[in-house]
């Protein structure tokens, strides 16, 4: 995981941005002044919400100020806030967007209205912008100052690093789609539906169930050996399937989530005759045939968090939408672009 504090310069912003965010920053000071008299004297509690705020400011803004204040009052108790203090909001309400010209702006609440203004772009801070606008990275709040006559504004950008060449590509394996993959950084996807193993379970658990009332217990068990050989058979599919896209990438990685638990995850009840370990024994065994390394990575949380920003989002049925960032993605695809992110283990067939 890399952290950069990304420090940019605002482009020629108008008299009258200047002038409101000029004003912005004493109603701020002057927020977190109030705060801190108010703690210290007792007529305040400490989960004072915007609604003891009297000001002007957006209330993303005001909660900002709660949160730096109360943060500063209990490291260092009460404090006597001189100068114009730079203010800011947190990571879900600014934003960081680009303009039919290729123009980079900041978009943030202040007193008036939202201001987007656009931002010099130098080298130094180049890729982590850019990893953020391709949704690659998570933000933190921003702050927005004057130094001398310039204006600036300032944020972390937090991201994963891949090998320089590298396609980590997530795979996720689940019930409704047997199997979806995401290449990241290529933009590729492979989704496939796992109505044939439905199927192929549906139709040999009938035979059983049919056989076993009857007492053909001979017969019931060579319906299950035709089972397992159709099973066997669909994995090598899925599994060279998943191979040959892996390969069309430079230097492919395949993450899959580790099977341990996967019984306890799912509230699919077929989860306990689908046979998961051997299709990732046939994937790994494929891929190192073809030379691809394969990984295995930690699930916790995949299914919920938004591959895009981080947060936790929500999935209904093969959809997925995170409320944070507005992202949205088929649920499966949104997993697997998760699993490629993720740091794994070497996993040998």
């Amino acid at each position: 995981m890399v952290t950069v504090t990304v420090t940019a310069k605002f482009h020629q912003p108008t008299r009258s941005r200047r002038r409101e965010w000029q004003d912005a920053m004493h109603v701020y000071r002057d927020t977190k002044q109030g705060l801190v008299d108010g703690w210290a004297s007792g007529e305040l509690g400490m989960s004072v919400t915007t609604a003891s705020i009297d000001n002007d400011l957006y209330s993303a803004v005001q909660n900002q100020a709660i949160r730096e204040a109360k943060a500063e009052y209990k490291r260092d108790g009460w404090m006597d806030y001189t100068a114009a203090q730079p203010f800011a909001t947190n990571n879900q309400n600014w934003k960081l967007e680009t303009t039919d010209n290729g123009s980079v702006v900041v978009g943030f609440p202040c007193i008036s209205q939202w201001w987007y203004t656009p931002i010099h772009v130098h080298d130094e801070i180049r890729e982590p912008v850019e990893r953020v606008l391709e949704g690659e990275a998570k933000k933190s709040r921003l702050q927005v100052y004057r130094r001398g006559d310039e204006w600036f504004c300032s944020f972390t950008v937090e991201y994963d690093t891949v090998p320089e060449g590298e396609t980590p590509i997530g795979v996720d394996i689940g019930e409704r789609h047997i199997l979806a993959a995401h290449a990241l950084g290529a933009d590729g996807s492979m989704l496939v539906s796992g109505k044939e193993a439905r199927y192929v379970r549906r139709k040999y658990r009938s035979l059983r169930d049919s056989l076993q009332e009857a007492g053909a217990l001979r017969a019931r068990n060579r319906v299950g050996n035709k089972e397992h050989r159709r099973i066997r058979d669909l994995n090598h599919t899925l599994s060279r399937r998943l191979v040959d896209f892996a390969d069309q990438f430079e230097n492919p990685v395949v993450r899959i989530e580790t099977l341990e638990g996967i019984r306890d995850r799912t509230e699919w009840s077929g989860v306990h005759s689908w046979h998961f370990h051997q299709l990732q024994t046939f994937i790994t065994y494929k891929a190192e045939q073809a030379g691809i390394r394969v990984e295995t990575v930690d699930p916790a949380y995949t299914s919920q968090d938004c591959s895009s920003c981080g947060e936790r989002g929500s999935r209904n049925g093969d959809h997925f939408r995170c409320d944070s960032c507005g992202y949205e993605r088929h649920a499966d695809l949104n997993a697997a672009a998760n699993i490629g992110k993720r740091e794994g283990e070497p996993c040998t067939a």
